[in-house]
């Protein structure tokens, strides 16, 4: 069944206000996100150090006390260097990121941090301990890169990761 009135086509000035209108919400959006995930990793710190003295204020073995701050204080100090690298990696690596979401659209987050600490040239053992992961772990995940970038067996990360940077 066909109707008399056809469509217009919107005009290029049109698409032009509209993809900017669409940016500026995009740009809302992501400085809101950054609020609350300041704001829930505040939370998470503050509820940390409560813990801690928490378990500072308890009376039970020494022992059972040391290892239990020994791991909050462990969890407060991931925190802080995972906000020390959120920051750095905005002002210094947002191109380097921006080429790698483009190229390999199918990396999470994880995965693009590891490979930004593997660009920076951290080794398994520096990316392991700031990343909370396990050395076994890390190379896991290393090798599952390494196969959705479709590297040869002895092609470098490291090398594809630079070359990536400077395109």
């Amino acid at each position: 069944m066909k109707t008399g009135a056809t469509l217009a086509k919107p005009t290029t000035l049109e698409l032009e206000k509209e993809i900017a209108e669409l940016n500026e919400q995009i740009a809302a959006k992501e400085h809101e996100l950054a609020r609350v995930a300041g704001v829930n990793s505040l939370n998470k710190t503050m509820a940390l150090r409560n813990l801690l003295d928490t378990i500072y204020a308890l009376d039970i073995d020494s022992g059972k006390k040391r290892a239990m701050t020994d791991t909050c204080m462990h969890l407060i100090d991931n925190d802080v260097a995972s906000k020390r690298f959120d920051t750095i990696l905005t002002e210094n690596d947002a191109a380097f990121i921006s080429k790698l979401e483009k190229k390999h659209p199918n990396l999470n987050a994880r995965e693009i941090k590891i490979c930004l600490f593997i660009k920076l040239n951290y080794d398994t053992i520096e990316i392991a301990r700031s990343t909370g992961m396990t050395q076994r772990g890390l190379e896991s995940l290393r090798y599952r890169i390494h196969s959705k970038f479709g590297l040869a067996k002895h092609d470098s990360m490291k090398s594809y990761l630079t070359a990536l940077s400077l395109a």
